[in-house]
């Protein structure tokens, strides 16, 4: 059963490989639950059955967006069940899920200097510095996805018109644009790709995919930042970091619109564009110590 819905995922939902990945792994964890709890195998959702498992998760200290993950994972379930006709209906609703009050304070947004730093190492990279540097600015200044970046083609590059093609989650088409740094980057690497003779039809290309016409893998993406996070000596260094970086610079750095970050990022729902858009804990602390309090011809600071 669960073969099959992983299947369900990626040829009808057309999910990433790591929402799979993590749905599958909250329902086999739901399904020892529920063996566990009741002795049977788990065959269909019921509704009190999954409201017990909420408060089991609850009990044992589980934070409130992990449970709306499992919670997630098992409404893609339900819809699975409804398809293969083993249920009617969903069981699970949207008040279901814990709401959590959003904070836009972040203290581990990757800053300008950061990312500056990472194209400084990826420039001066003796092995591949035009490819990781193109690779690098078209996460930061394009806001793509892993997956999205990875299945560029050359077809999809506009250079003279600045723009780029891409097919996003659920097969919707977006036109991203290509601002100078992404110009500058993509025309050297191009202009280096040629001297490779590749019929490879992709954007980026590995000793491993040169020959073939595939596209580089995900672990692809993760190696390449992994070698400049340690070069940068940075915690944490991974794609969605950087199209998180896009998303915030966009909005409070270039004075994009909250509308134009989420048609740049190919979010159909707004909301989805505002959990990229925190604010760093030191912008929000310069901001609070400009709140006056007029008295009199006085005017106090509150520090």
């Amino acid at each position: 059963m669960l073969d099959g819905f992983k299947d369900f995922m990626d040829s009808e939902l057309r999910i990433s490989e790591n929402s799979i990945s993590s749905y599958y792994s909250d329902v086999k964890l739901y399904e020892k639950y529920y063996k566990d709890s009741y002795d049977e195998e788990l065959n269909e959702l019921v509704y009190t059955d999954v409201k017990m498992y909420k408060q089991y998760l609850l009990n044992n200290s589980t934070d409130s967006k992990t449970i709306n993950r499992k919670l997630t994972s098992l409404r893609t379930y339900n819809k699975f069940l409804i398809q293969e006709k083993i249920q009617t209906e969903m069981v699970i609703k949207d008040r279901d899920f814990i709401k959590i009050q959003k904070t836009k304070l972040n203290n581990n947004i990757i800053s300008v200097q950061d990312v500056n730093k990472i194209k400084h190492y990826a420039a001066k990279d003796i092995k591949a510095s035009k490819r990781d540097f193109c690779f690098i600015s078209i996460l930061c200044y394009g806001g793509l996805r892993a997956s999205e970046i990875t299945n560029i083609k050359i077809v999809d590059i506009r250079l003279n018109e600045r723009e780029l093609y891409i097919v996003g989650k659920g097969e919707k088409f977006r036109t991203v644009v290509i601002n100078n740094i992404m110009y500058f980057a993509i025309k050297d690497y191009l202009e280096e790709r040629q001297q490779m003779n590749t019929k490879n039809p992709y954007l980026f290309v590995s000793q491993k995919s040169i020959n073939t016409k595939k596209p580089v893998n995900r672990n692809f993406c993760n190696r390449l930042l992994a070698k400049y996070k340690d070069a940068c000596k940075l915690n944490e260094l991974h794609p969605h970091l950087l199209r998180h970086f896009y998303g915030t610079n966009a909005l409070h750095n270039a004075g994009y619109t909250i509308e134009q970050v989420a048609s740049q990022m190919g979010h159909s729902d707004i909301n989805t564009t505002k959990q990229y858009l925190d604010t760093e804990k030191e912008d929000m602390m310069a901001l609070a110590n400009k709140l006056l309090v007029r008295r009199s011809d006085t005017i106090l600071a509150f520090c």
